[in-house]
């Protein structure tokens, strides 16, 4: 297993590294398997929390009892139940129980039964409150396996812990966070276990679980989130996107939902939650389209849903990819699904006309959808070029946009006559006009356009250069003057030539007078 390093990557502490050594190592020969560990992590995200049937012939409330009367755990009153799973071997029955009250207090308790309900062992139990455990089982290599996961928190403050069971027909041990087994609270694998998950958290993802690393003297109402993505274990082909998207996605889902739209509707949020669902849609102008679908990893039933369109761009000599959050919704999984219906989309049309030096009419038609929180601002995600009723051109973006020396967010229009509209002029002096579109959303100074060439042998536009907004244009002598704010604000200079083969070169730059 390979974690590749992005800008949203951290180096892997020890232990970390040791368990990533681990999870690789569960599936080689005559060992017990991973590449399967995460089909079921995928799987019980996908379910948010499934059950699994058992074919036992004992009755579930026997199977229950048992493993409540067994557990150190203790409600007021007589708690509620539900069997998660229910695992049949040769010499014994795998159940995974969850008890839980109306506050809620919960507790996991999972042990292995005889074929009367009787308990063969000791059982593994884990508590939260105002959470829940999720559990998802799988079967590699004759080999039987359980993940669990096991949220809870309260007061602002939240916390889990997690485990890999492989169960052998008979009994069961941990593979992963460590090996061994966990029923023996003197046992030094339990003291592992438990400084394991103490400053750490995990959330099931698609295709694997997502840890969370705990901040160093953290409080509440303090400038810094309780916990901060650390890594993602990618255990089996079931994820739903490359991992650079997943890990932009889960940095959106982290930032947007920090302060607004989290399950307790507080400040100073994170971790809470958990991704269901990534498609991936349509490629647009502004990046690839995808929907994201997450709920809520202490409760299940309040859900998130987010379109975004991630967009390659440089940063620092590298490629990233910049997140342009088009529309975020919270509610029951019926509403949120639904409000990310295509109908619902808030698609608006914009038609430009333009004539040509041999007298060509031609119409783009542009569609725009507004950002998340920046309506004023909206994403240009397809162009469509028209001359008369014939389409000429669908645009897409061409790879040399793409370049370390400009900072390409997307296409964007801002319905402002001072900055943000489209520039619609003949900026090669060919008697044609060209098209400038504004590439960034966000910007203090020094607007950048991206600039496209009419072309009438083949009838298309073209990527040519950047350039920030509103150059002068010199007919007389050909030039192009582009405006820049310099660093401590002096206004400064460039001047380009158009060269033989097409290109703009720059032939001058000074800086002007402060007046």
């Amino acid at each position: 297993m390979t974690l590749p390093k992005t800008r949203l990557s951290t180096a892997m502490s020890g232990s970390a590294r040791e368990t990533e050594g681990r999870v690789r190592n569960l599936f080689v020969k005559h060992r017990r398997p991973a590449l399967a560990l995460v089909m079921a992590v995928g799987f019980a995200i996908g379910l948010c929390g499934s059950l699994v049937a058992c074919r036992a012939q004992v009755g579930q409330e026997q199977r229950l009892d048992a493993l409540y009367d067994a557990a150190e755990v203790s409600f007021d009153g007589k708690p509620q139940r539900e069997e998660l799973a229910c695992i049949q071997g040769q010499g014994g029955t795998l159940v995974a129980g969850h008890f839980y009250d109306d506050y809620p207090h919960c507790a996991l308790v999972i042990g292995v039964e005889d074929d009367r309900g009787q308990l063969t062992g000791p059982v593994f139990s884990a508590t939260s409150s105002g959470g829940r455990p999720q559990v998802s089982t799988f079967r590699k290599d004759d080999v039987d396996y359980l993940l669990y996961t096991v949220n809870g928190g309260g007061q602002g403050y939240t916390y889990g812990e997690g485990g890999l069971l492989a169960f052998d027909g008979t009994d069961f041990t941990w593979v992963w966070p460590m090996k061994g087994d966990l029923r023996q609270e003197d046992a030094q694998v339990w003291m592992e276990y438990q400084n394991y998950w103490e400053d750490q958290i995990p959330l099931p993802c698609p295709g694997g679980v997502e840890i969370f690393q705990g901040a160093d003297n953290w409080r509440l109402y303090g400038q810094g989130p309780q916990w901060s993505f650390r890594e993602r274990l990618q255990l089996t082909g079931g994820y739903h996107a490359p991992e650079r998207v997943m890990n932009e996605l889960r940095r959106v889902v982290e930032s947007r939902t920090r302060d607004q739209d989290n399950p307790w509707q507080a400040s100073n949020t994170s971790a809470q939650w958990q991704i269901v669902q990534v498609t991936p849609g349509e490629e647009t102008l502004c990046g690839q389209r995808y929907t994201l679908l997450a709920c809520s990893v202490l409760t299940g039933e309040e859900w998130l849903g987010m379109e975004v369109l991630l967009c390659p761009t440089f940063w620092s000599g590298e490629e990233q990819l910049w997140p342009n959050l088009i529309r975020v919704v919270t509610g029951s999984e019926e509403e949120v699904r639904q409000a990310l219906s295509e109908e619902n989309r808030q698609v608006e049309t914009e038609r430009i006309t333009m004539t040509t030096a041999t007298g060509r009419n031609l119409s783009l038609e542009l569609e725009l959808e507004p950002l998340d929180q920046q309506p004023y601002c909206l994403a240009i995600e397809q162009i469509r070029v028209y001359e008369g009723d014939t389409p000429l051109q669908f645009m897409a973006v061409e790879d040399d946009v793409y370049t370390p020396d400009s900072f390409y967010q997307g296409l964007f229009l801002i319905r402002d006559p001072n900055i943000g509209e489209p520039d619609i002029r003949d900026l090669n002096f060919d008697g044609s006009p060209d098209l400038g579109l504004l590439a960034e959303s966000s910007f203090p100074h020094n607007v950048s356009y991206v600039w496209f060439l009419w072309d009438e042998e083949t009838s298309r536009f073209s990527f040519s250069t950047y350039l920030f907004s509103n150059p002068t244009l010199d007919v007389e002598n050909r030039q192009v003057v582009e405006h820049i704010r310099g660093d401590v604000g002096r206004p400064e200079e460039a001047v380009y030539v158009w060269t033989e083969d097409g290109t703009l070169e720059q032939i001058s730059y000074r800086q002007l007078s402060w007046s």
